[in-house]
């Protein structure tokens, strides 16, 4: 099987600046494994990398859909093969960083994943609940909850509860590589991260709304956009409250992230705060000329 090296570990935890600082030293290429760095225009609240990032390393799967369109999990997987094939091809090597586990998980172990389309019937019962409604139905059904919790995620893990599932066929060998802080150091960057994007956030999902981007689906794409947009609903009595509300989220979910990861048995990790890159690239470098 053709290699590929996949960059894995916690919200904040600097997957991406890893990502390009190792591709640039072993001439690669990156796919992005995120589930909402797929959309044109939400760039903030998505954490995307930069544009002059993007100049330094080709990066794949960014800017894929327009705000409002499906995108799923079949979608992902079937451009990330195209993306990775097409890297190799031409003598790269490719990179596949993010935070979606889901979405990494899926090109990693070879899910045999279909393109049916969903139970339109279902799909509006389902969607005619709320949140918590829909969340009680899952763990009424002791399904595997999605790391970050929003409605959207739990309508589709509904939709395909109970369905047979298919084994997998792996495409690649591949080498997993995480991110490892402490939980007070992750803390400390979630919190400064939050800090420097916020003003940026905010605007830009004042001109996703101004636009006439859909309130609701900007809603679904996680926890920055969900809470920015309560916030300038006037939800909070005051933007530190706001900031300290969406900054205890974050650490919840930094929690759940883990508990997804630790169920992953093929992950090396990494000290961050101790020769992260060089360790990285020793082990790349073996992987390779193995």
């Amino acid at each position: 099987m053709e290699k590929l090296i996949a960059i894995v570990g916690l919200t904040s935890s600097g997957k991406s600046g890893l990502g390009i600082e190792l591709a640039k030293k072993f001439n690669g290429e990156i796919v992005s494994a995120d589930s909402r760095q797929v959309y044109k225009g939400l760039d903030w609240c998505s954490g995307k990398v930069t544009k002059e990032e993007q100049a330094e390393v080709k990066h794949h799967l960014i800017d894929v859909c327009e705000l409002g369109s499906q995108f799923t999990l079949f979608d992902f997987q079937q451009k990330a093969y195209e993306a990775i094939d097409d890297i190799i091809s031409r003598k790269k090597v490719p990179f596949l960083v993010g935070g979606t586990g889901l979405y990494s998980r899926s090109v990693i172990e070879g899910y045999d994943l279909s393109p049916d389309k969903p139970d339109q019937e279902l799909r509006e019962q389902l969607e005619a609940l709320d949140e918590a409604a829909l969340l009680e139905m899952c763990k009424k059904q002791n399904l595997e909850l999605p790391v970050e919790i929003t409605k959207r995620r739990l309508v589709r893990l509904l939709e395909t509860a109970g369905k047979e599932k298919k084994e997998n066929k792996p495409r690649y060998e591949v080498l997993q590589l995480g991110i490892m802080w402490s939980r007070e150091e992750i803390y400390e960057r979630i919190r400064l991260r939050l800090e420097m994007r916020m003003p940026n956030m905010i605007e830009e999902i004042k001109n996703l709304l101004a636009e006439g981007k859909d309130r609701d689906f900007l809603i679904s794409l996680g926890l920055e956009a969900k809470y920015v947009i309560k916030y300038l609903s006037g939800e909070f009595d005051s933007y530190e409250m706001f900031f300290e509300e969406l900054f205890k989220e974050e650490r919840h979910f930094a929690k759940r992230q883990q508990t997804w990861y630790n169920k992953e048995k093929n992950i090396v990790w990494l000290d961050a705060s101790s020769h992260l890159p060089e360790e990285a690239e020793r082990l790349i470098k073996d992987f390779l000329e193995k």
